[in-house]
């Protein structure tokens, strides 16, 4: 398989409403970067503002994860990257949106998120999320206006894994976005619960988002064998 350029892209936010911290959730970034390096493919690191922290609850993660951090030069891309806002989608052949808590606070209201979004998908190049990342898809509109997740399966962090973490609230209007359930479903999506912390990936076409942490190495597996094909 030819290598192909995938983007790796990270929550700038690093604090809930009430100050407490938050970010970029590790396995949900380090465990598709390894698969995608492992494939053969070149990764880019991005984020909302050129700057990313990691949740600091997501650490030190397991052996991957540790690993990882250990490395400077591979920890420094999570700090400081490309805005997403500088990226030139016609360099990429894939995009991922990382999760953690961060995401529900910069990712929906990301103009250039949207256009990067919609411009490599009607390009037919694949675009993902996993676990809270899929919030970025509920305010993507295509070119003739339609929602990109109408009629699409999709998957994300459930409600029932919010309420299992006491989030719920947090993520509901008027603090967040709305879960990702909620939002996705109500865009006119099929969202597919594969139970509380149980490893799920959904494939619709070029589209293909992870429930939660555990998915987050499948979902790099089922992209990459999307760019094979």
């Amino acid at each position: 398989m030819a290598a192909k350029k995938i983007l790796i892209v990270l929550t700038s936010v690093d604090k809930y409403p009430d100050g407490s911290p938050t970010g970029w959730y590790a396995p949900e970034a380090i465990h598709p970067y390894n698969r995608f390096k492992a494939a053969g493919h070149e990764v880019t690191f991005a984020s909302i503002s050129g700057t990313a922290t990691c949740d600091p609850s997501s650490l030190p993660g397991d052996e991957e994860c540790v690993s990882f951090k250990a490395d400077p030069s591979l920890w420094a891309m999570t700090e400081k990257q490309v805005k997403v806002d500088e990226v030139d989608a016609t360099d990429f052949d894939a995009v991922l949106f990382a999760g953690g808590f961060g995401t529900m606070w910069d990712y929906p209201s990301s103009e250039a998120s949207q256009a990067l979004i919609r411009s490599m998908y009607e390009a037919g190049k694949v675009v993902s999320a996993v676990c809270h990342g899929p919030i970025v898809f509920g305010n993507v509109k295509l070119s003739d206006g339609s929602d990109l997740v109408a009629g699409k399966q999709v998957t994300g962090f459930t409600n029932g894994e919010e309420n299992a973490v006491q989030k719920y609230e947090v993520v509901s209007a008027p603090s967040g976005p709305g879960s990702c359930e909620d939002v996705l479903n109500a865009k006119g999506a099929t969202f597919v619960d594969g139970g509380v912390f149980q490893p799920n990936v959904v494939v619709a076409g070029q589209l293909i988002t992870g429930q939660n942490p555990p998915s987050a190495g499948p979902l790099a597996d089922a992209i990459n064998k999307a760019l094979a094909n």
